[in-house]
């Protein structure tokens, strides 16, 4: 038991090293939450959300700062099973197995598609669903912010490391677990179940284009383990440029 915790305590050291993209992520998004869900006062924080919200309003006016404020902030407002899910899970333990294995830069690069092709469609479908009456007119400015897009794109994205019977299981539960908080409008449903959705399809794509682009004819599917962030790679690791390497 003790040789154990010590390899473990050792995987925990090499994370960053391993996965310093993911790490550098996991570090901004604790200290916003801690800076924005405790240390700053409650209109402030109010305010800070309502600024860098992606909602139709500030898209319109700040879209870059929405953007990229959105995607660093948590939602602490959230539960803590959301959270936990969000980052720890899709962030934390996904985009780390993605870093590794296809590569710093394309892993990056799956979750900041992930955040903004979703909300950019999801901006579409707003628009064309206020204009029709669908969704009421005060929804442009529904606050929506946090790395949840990101996220539900990681965890799609890891599906062809997965061994073949597992593949169609995972991406199916991806995109359905975006329903289980599902509000209705007709038959429309809510943006955000909307922008996991096309997250998770962006991530879907993204996932088999780079593991088969820069894979090619490797079978290997991840190992029982290989989901934690801390196992050892069950494959060599890859070069931060992605040239080989989740």
């Amino acid at each position: 038991m003790t040789r154990n915790l010590a390899n473990r305590l050792r995987d925990v050291a090499r994370y960053p090293r391993r996965s310093p993209a993911t790490f550098v992520v996991l570090i901004l998004l604790a200290i916003n939450g801690i800076v924005v869900g405790g240390l700053m006062s409650e209109p402030a924080a109010d305010r800070l959300l309502a600024d860098i919200s992606t909602n139709l309003d500030n898209l319109d006016h700040h879209p870059f700062r929405a953007m990229a404020g959105s995607l660093l902030v948590a939602d602490v407002h959230g539960t803590l099973f959301g959270n936990v899910t969000t980052i720890g899970f899709g962030i934390g333990v996904c985009m780390a197995v993605l870093e590794r294995r296809i590569g710093t830069v394309r892993a990056v690069g799956v979750t900041l598609l992930g955040h903004v092709g979703a909300t950019l469609l999801t901006t579409v479908v707003l628009i064309a669903a206020i204009h029709a009456g669908t969704y009421p007119e005060d929804t442009r400015y529904t606050l929506d912010y946090g790395v949840s897009y990101a996220s539900m794109a990681a965890i799609a994205a890891v599906t062809p490391l997965l061994a073949k019977p597992l593949r169609p299981l995972w991406a199916l539960g991806c995109l359905l677990y975006p329903f289980s908080s599902v509000q209705w409008y007709g038959d429309l449903p809510d943006f955000t179940t909307i922008g996991h959705v096309s997250a998770a399809l962006i991530g879907l794509g993204a996932g088999f284009l780079f593991t088969g682009r820069w894979r090619p004819g490797s079978g290997r599917p991840l190992s029982r383990t290989a989901l934690v962030p801390t196992a050892p790679d069950p494959l060599p690791e890859v070069a931060g440029n992605g040239r080989a390497e989740p």
